[in-house]
């Protein structure tokens, strides 16, 4: 394979040839000798990964017609017309390129593997998951079709591809009084919009293809048809060029990236300037609309941070279901919209491009136990090249036919022969770290899960008790008055008031919900008991409880939240732990 795109050099030193960073098993990852990672150990510099989306443009066409609001409701894409594009990450993004392994469709971790799911789209968008492939003919007659459903036809037409700011500066603005004829032809040219600056944009930077315009005829079949699968298509071919040698284009719906990874990995999580109350008609992704404090725990374009960070990650800075029964009950119906598809181990289609979803290889993101997962089915990755005039239905039957009976496909949790989970995890990770890529440039060991606990309750109570701990040593050592020590007391009291209300309610919501959409139980929380260095002890895992992420995932901020700083002087933090402490790993 030719790297002389990318290659830049050599490090000053390789890393050290008698540390194995896997895999051991080759029978899983059997493209790394062509990985990023494989280059990245004896030591070549490559340029980073440039990706490409082009969010700031398509947040200038905000869309307040009523009558192409209602076309966008009738052909799928209201919800996502809600959702403002961020500016990404493109450090933490380039250190998760360097994880994705296009064999499994998944970020490999210290922990186990998770990956952007059917479930992630639908939520964080609203995109429909659940209907007929995104495919059809690449041979039309594009002039023609431009005529009919954009009523003119652009100026430049190339290789089936039109301008998208021609797009924009034709159709943004309505004339007052407009026929419906002009109402949809505006309607179909914001869908291509968005289109080609977002879901599926082109490497171009400029240019989006024809081929999804003919889609659009019908606004009602559009509405029936899964545009999240072939985002989430389209996102996987893309990870996978991108992570290999000698690539340095992702051209993907990388805010759809971007706001998975600070929903699931606190390293690079900005937090947020304020908890955004969603309305009825936006998708859970529209809470990252908005501003960011300064990030102390973060150095956003530092590439060799995040490397490290993701390299030494802890299981308590992974939030591997963040999508609390509460959340997801506040969403428009779209984004549970056939939410047993969530599940199903199916292909996913978008024109030329195939990939498979493989949700057995992630099921923690289900709060289910994971066992070892089968092989992914190997898929043919073609190309559009030479295939101008491909008739794709035909061509991907197979496949079409497999994504029909994807309901057939839902895979469910398998009895492991022993009723311990924290026996089923260690299980898996004795396999998993065999078969991995361990690190990229840190070595590490296998983690070992030595407790683990079930249910959001049982997440509260454990910080509950952790937190009023920590906050009475503090007391205990501070030097304060009577009248401050009853003041914290009270507070450590309306405190524990509040968690034990927030841990009644969630059972009682369990008890009437039984498990999360789309989980076979609740979701599991792994917790060590070990000896920890007292500097990282205020890092333990803050469970996601609630309506929202409780910012930065750390109890020293919980006890900010909600306002049971001690009242009398500082107290070294490092006094607060002693001994052994519960920790998550």
């Amino acid at each position: 394979m030719d790297t002389g795109a990318e290659e830049l050099g050599h490090a000053t030193e390789p890393q050290a040839q008698n540390l194995d960073p896997g895999p051991v098993d080759k029978s899983v990852l059997v493209e790394q000798e062509f990985h990023k990672s494989e280059a990245i150990f004896v030591g070549k510099i490559f340029k980073p990964v440039r990706f490409i989306e082009h969010g700031p443009r398509l947040n200038q066409w905000e869309v307040r017609h009523k009558g192409v609001l209602a076309l966008l409701q009738r052909s799928g894409f209201y919800h996502l017309s809600f959702l403002k594009r961020v500016q990404l990450d493109h450090a933490l993004l380039n250190a998760l390129v360097e994880r994705w392994r296009r064999e499994t469709q998944t970020f490999h971790l210290r922990f186990g593997e998770i990956t952007v799911l059917l479930k992630d789209v639908a939520i964080l968008t609203g995109l429909r998951v659940h209907g007929a492939p995104v495919t059809g003919l690449t041979n039309c007659n594009w002039e023609q079709l431009c005529t009919q459903l954009l009523g003119q036809e652009p100026p430049q037409i190339k290789g089936g591809s039109i301008n998208i700011a021609w797009l924009h500066d034709t159709f943004k603005t309505l004339p007052e009084g407009a026929s419906q004829s002009d109402v949809e032809y505006a309607a179909r040219a914001y869908i291509l919009y968005q289109i080609g600056c977002s879901l599926f944009p082109d490497p171009s930077g400029t240019r989006v293809h024809l081929k999804y315009l003919a889609l659009l005829r019908d606004f009602d079949a559009s509405g029936e048809m899964a545009w999240g699968a072939a985002v989430l298509a389209h996102l996987y071919r893309e990870l996978g060029k991108a992570s290999m040698k000698g690539k340095t284009n992702c051209c993907a719906f990388l805010t759809l990236l971007q706001i998975w990874a600070w929903e699931h990995i606190q390293i690079g999580r900005p937090e947020r300037l304020e908890n955004k109350v969603l309305h009825n008609d936006w998708p859970l992704g529209c809470r990252w609309n908005v501003g960011f404090k300064s990030r102390e725990n973060a150095r956003c374009m530092d590439h060799d941070f995040y490397r490290h960070g993701l390299d030494t990650i802890s299981d308590c800075q992974i939030t591997w279901d963040p999508y609390t029964p509460n959340l997801i009950a506040g969403l428009p119906a779209i984004c549970t919209f056939g939410s047993t598809v969530w599940r199903s181990r199916t292909p996913l289609i978008c024109f030329q491009i195939v990939e498979m979803h493989v949700p057995d290889r992630v099921l923690l993101q289900f709060g289910m136990v994971q066992h070892i997962p089968d092989l992914v089915e190997a898929v043919e990755r073609v190309t559009m090249q030479g295939k101008a005039d491909q008739n794709w239905p035909t061509y991907h039957d197979k496949y079409i036919k497999q994504w029909e009976n994807r309901l057939l496909s839902v895979v469910e949790q398998q009895d492991t022969g022993n009723s311990d989970p924290t026996h089923a995890r260690n299980c898996y990770l004795e396999w998993y770290w065999k078969i991995t890529r361990r690190w990229i440039s840190t070595p590490v060991e296998c983690p070992i899960i030595s407790y683990e606990l079930y249910g959001e309750t049982d997440k509260i109570l454990v910080d509950l008790v952790s937190t009023v701990q920590g906050r009475i040593r503090t007391l205990l050592l501070s030097e304060i008055d009577a009248d401050r020590m009853k003041e914290s007391l009270i507070d450590i009291d309306v405190y524990i008031t509040v968690k034990m209300a927030e841990a009644k309610q969630i059972m009682q919501n369990y008890a009437l919900m039984g498990t999360r959409i789309g989980s076979a139980k609740p979701e599991p929380y792994m917790i060590c008991s070990n000896v920890v260095d007292p500097t990282q002890a205020t890092v333990a895992k803050v469970g996601q409880f609630g309506d929202d992420h409780v910012e930065g995932n750390t109890i020293l901020q919980l006890d900010q939240m909600r306002r049971i700083q001690p009242t009398g002087g500082t107290v070294d933090l490092a006094h607060l732990v002693t001994g052994h402490y519960w920790h998550t790993c």
